[in-house]
C-alpha cells in the first residue's frame, strides 16, 4: 500500500476534549484480582508468595476510617465512602496512617461498591508522603466498573515513606461517585507484581533513575516535573531516545533503564506501567488483501484544452471545490443503532457524516444502508482498544484487521480512522508507533478529539485531524466560529460526537448547530474521506506547460493512479481569463464563473 506523501509525522499528545481527559494521560487501567472476603480493620501478618521466609504485615483501611466524603451501606451491610454531587471538584477523602509505611514495593487492593443507580467514576487515588506530596496517583476512570462489590489491584513503589492515602474528586457529573469499601496495602516482591499495573516513583541520581526491580515488558507512562528527554538503555548496548516532554509513553519489549539526556534536572521520575493485555481474536474470513488506494508508480495523464485562452495564466486547483471558502464535516463514533436517525437528521440539513465502526458495533451488518444515506464508513479499530496503552503489534493488528473487515463488507477502500479514547503518541525504538500503525495499515486520516482549527492547505498531519468542537460543546460558539472561518478561505468546520448522545436534549443541540451551517451555497459539505481525497489531489496534481492547438491552448494534467471509488470528488479548477469553454480528453465541458469541474 502506497501512502500519499503529505502524511508527515507530527506528535501532538495533548487531549482537551473533556475535563476527565486532562487526567487521562495519568490513568491506569487495572487488571482484575478477585477478593471476596471483606476484612475487619486490622493489621495482619502474611507470608509473601515467592518469599516464604519473609513475614510481612498487611494494612487494611476501611471506609469508616476515612476523613471526608459520605458513607453508604452496601447490600451486604458494609460501609463504603463516596463523594455526593454537592462535593466540589478537588475535594478529598483521606486515610491518614498512624505510622508511615516504609519505602518499597506494595500491592494495593481496592474494594469497590456500586449500587444500581447511575454513578460517576471521576476520582483519583493518591499516595501521599509526610509533607502531603503526591508519591503516585491512579485515575479510577478506566478501571472497568461494574455493579455490586468488586476488587481491582495495582502495584506501587516509592523511595519515600507513605503517610496517607486519599481519594480526589477529579470531575463533576452531578452524580454520586463510585464508593470505596476498603484499601488494602501488602508488602510485595517483583514476582508478585509482574501481572499488575504498577506505579513507580523513582529517584534520579545524576542522570540515572534507579529502579528497585528491572523494568518488565509493557507500556509505560513517564511523568516528570519539567520536560525531559530520556534515553532507554536496552541489553546488548542498544538504546533509543524519546522526545523532550513532561509526559511520555514508551513501549519496552525487554528490560530497560531510563537515563536523563535532555531538559532540566529532576529529582524523580514517575512511571506507570501497563502490562500488555491479550489481544482479541482478529481474523477476517479468507484474509483478503487490503485494497490499494493509490500507486505513485502509475502516473495517469490527461489533456485539458482551453478555448478563448489569452495571456500566460495556467489553470489552478481551487482551495476547496467550487471555490467555496468553508468545508463542513461531521464524524460519529462506535456504530450504535442510533446512527440511522442521526443520518436522517444530517440529511435534513444537507450535511454528511463519517461513521466510525468497531467489529462489534451494532450496525456492522447494515453498513451499505448507511452508505446509501450519503454517509462514509470509517474504522474505529477492531475492539476499541486505547492504542497508546497497547503494544506496537496490537496497534497495527487493530487498525489493519478492521480496515480489512470493512473493505470486505463494503467492496471498496476504507481510508478514515478515529482513535478510541483519543490519540496520544507512544514510542518504541522506531518512533511513534501509534501513528505508524495507521500509516502501515493504509489510512489517510486519523481523527482525534482534541479541539483545533484546520485549513485544507495547513493540516500538518492528516493522521491527527482535529475537530473544532464536540457537537454538545459547540452551542453558542458555533455562529462566531463559523463566521470566523468564512473569512479564512480553505477553512474546515468540523464537529464530532456519538449518535447515542442525541438522546434527551442532544438532538435539539445538534439541530441548532446544523441550522447555522446548513444549505449554504458558500459551503462544501463533505465526509472526512472526501476531504482527505481533495487534499491528496491538491498535493499530487501536476499541471504542465501550455501548447497551442487548432482548438486552443492544451495543458497536461498528471496524477498518481487513484482507486476508482475515490474519484467521486471532482477536481475544481479556476481558469485564466477569457476561457469560454474547455475540452477534457476530447469531451466538451461548460465553464461557469471561470471554473470547470473535472472527473478524473
Amino acid at each position: 500500500m502506497n501512502l500519499p506523501p503529505f502524511c508527515n509525522s507530527v506528535q501532538t499528545p495533548v487531549d482537551q476534549s473533556a475535563a476527565i481527559r486532562s487526567t487521562l494521560s495519568k490513568a491506569i487501567v487495572l487488571t482484575i484480582l478477585l477478593i471476596t472476603t471483606p476484612w475487619a480493620p486490622s493489621l495482619m501478618s502474611a507470608t509473601e508468595p515467592g518469599n516464604a521466609a519473609a513475614k510481612t504485615t498487611t494494612l487494611r483501611l476501611d471506609a469508616t476510617q476515612a476523613k471526608g466524603g459520605n458513607i453508604i451501606q452496601t447490600d451486604k451491610g458494609h460501609s463504603a465512602v463516596f463523594f455526593q454531587p454537592a462535593a466540589p471538584v478537588k475535594d478529598k477523602i483521606v486515610w491518614k496512617l498512624d505510622q508511615p509505611l516504609p519505602a518499597g514495593l506494595w500491592r494495593v487492593d481496592l474494594e469497590f461498591y456500586q449500587p444500581e443507580s447511575p454513578f460517576s467514576p471521576d476520582q483519583m487515588l493518591l499516595f501521599e508522603g509526610a509533607g502531603g506530596e503526591v508519591l503516585g496517583n491512579l485515575n479510577l476512570y478506566y478501571i472497568g466498573f461494574t455493579k455490586g462489590t468488586f476488587t481491582r489491584s495495582v502495584g506501587f513503589y516509592s523511595d519515600k515513606p507513605l503517610a496517607a492515602v486519599a481519594l480526589l474528586k477529579s470531575g463533576q457529573r452531578n452524580l454520586d461517585t463510585v464508593s470505596v469499601i476498603s484499601i488494602t496495602l501488602t508488602p510485595a516482591t517483583a514476582a508478585t507484581m509482574d501481572k499488575l499495573q504498577f506505579i513507580f516513583q523513582l529517584p534520579v541520581t545524576g542522570q540515572h533513575a534507579t529502579s528497585p526491580i528491572p523494568l518488565p515488558t509493557g507500556v509505560y507512562v513517564v511523568n516528570t516535573a519539567t520536560p525531559v528527554a530520556l534515553r532507554w538503555d536496552l541489553p546488548g548496548g542498544r538504546n533509543f531516545t524519546t522526545p523532550l516532554s513532561g509526559e511520555t509513553r514508551v513501549y519496552l519489549d525487554q528490560p530497560a533503564q531510563p537515563v536523563l539526556v535532555g531538559g532540566e534536572a529532576v529529582r524523580s521520575i514517575a512511571l506507570m506501567r501497563y502490562p500488555l493485555a491479550e489481544s482479541p481474536q482478529m481474523e477476517v474470513a479468507g484474509n483478503p488483501p487490503l485494497m490499494t488506494v493509490t500507486d505513485p508508480a502509475k502516473v495517469e495523464t490527461h489533456t485539458l484544452v482551453l478555448t478563448g485562452y489569452r495571456g500566460s495564466g495556467v489553470p489552478k486547483l481551487d482551495l476547496l471545490p467550487g471555490g467555496k471558502p468553508v468545508a463542513v464535516v461531521t464524524s460519529w463514533d462506535d456504530g450504535p443503532l442510533s446512527d440511522f436517525p442521526l443520518s436522517e437528521c444530517l440529511n435534513q440539513y444537507g450535511v454528511k457524516g463519517t461513521l466510525y465502526m468497531n467489529h462489534g458495533s451494532p450496525v456492522v451488518s447494515r453498513l451499505r444502508e448507511l452508505e446509501a444515506k450519503g454517509m462514509e464508513i470509517g474504522s474505529h479499530s477492531w475492539s476499541h482498544a486505547a492504542f497508546y496503552n497497547s503494544s506496537p503489534k496490537r496497534c497495527l493488528d487493530e487498525a489493519a484487521e478492521m480496515r480489512r473487515f470493512l473493505e470486505k463488507e463494503l467492496g471498496h477502500p476504507v481510508i478514515s480512522f478515529a482513535y478510541p479514547f483519543n490519540y496520544q503518541p507512544a514510542y518504541d525504538a522506531e518512533g511513534d508507533y501509534v501513528l505508524r500503525s495507521l500509516r502501515q495499515a493504509g489510512y489517510w486520516s486519523g481523527r482525534v478529539t482534541t479541539n483545533g482549527d484546520n485549513r485544507i492547505d495547513a493540516i500538518p498531519e492528516p493522521l491527527e485531524m482535529r475537530p473544532n468542537f464536540h457537537f454538545k460543546a459547540a452551542g453558542a460558539r458555533t455562529p462566531a466560529k463559523f463566521e470566523e472561518l468564512l473569512q479564512k478561505p480553505g477553512s474546515i468546520y468540523y464537529i464530532w460526537g456519538h449518535s447515542y448522545e442525541l438522546a434527551g436534549d442532544g438532538k435539539k443541540i445538534l439541530e441548532e448547530d446544523l441550522a447555522i451551517v446548513a444549505h449554504r451555497p458558500d459551503v462544501w459539505y463533505a465526509t472526512l474521506g472526501e476531504l482527505t481525497v481533495w487534499q491528496f489531489l491538491r498535493n499530487q496534481l501536476k499541471i504542465e506547460g501550455a501548447a497551442a492547438t487548432m482548438n486552443g491552448q492544451a495543458f497536461t494534467l498528471k496524477m498518481p493512479w487513484l482507486h476508482p471509488y475515490l474519484r467521486q470528488v471532482p477536481m475544481s479548477l479556476t481558469l485564466p481569463e477569457g476561457v469560454k469553454s474547455v475540452s477534457w480528453d476530447g469531451k466538451s465541458l461548460p465553464v461557469v464563473d471561470q471554473r470547470v469541474q473535472l472527473t478524473w
